[in-house]
């Protein structure tokens, strides 16, 4: 299950480095204030997620879980709009909602070494 729960957090860390890319746009596109500051908003809430989720916290998981979920809704928004990557960023962010949900809730607490009892 290790290797589920990094690639949740490998496909979340991709959709947050897109969401900031938005800032950039393309070479003939000028994207609104509003989208830009959600994108930056969203990015950041991703990689927060993702280092909460990683740490084992107990609301990283949700945290990556509302990320997918909103990464989601602007999907579908952007195909409405008929935006350039729309199906890209939905298939991502249906791949972190998938991953995330299939990922254990908790990482396992780390094993201490046992230490000899004094007699």
């Amino acid at each position: 299950m290790k290797i589920v729960r990094w690639a949740a957090a490998a496909v979340t860390v991709l959709m947050s480095l897109m969401n900031v890319g938005v800032v950039l746009g393309g070479p003939d596109q000028k994207p609104s204030t509003l989208l830009v500051v959600v994108a930056l908003v969203l990015g950041a809430a991703g990689f927060v997620a993702v280092v909460a989720f990683l740490r084992g916290l107990s609301w990283g998981r949700p945290a990556l879980l509302g990320v997918g979920a909103l990464n989601l809704v602007g999907g579908v928004v952007a195909l409405a709009a008929r935006s350039e990557g729309a199906v890209i960023g939905i298939v991502v962010s249906l791949l972190i909602l998938v991953l995330g949900f299939l990922s254990p809730g908790t990482a396992s607490a780390p094993r201490r070494a046992s230490s000899p009892s004094a007699v």
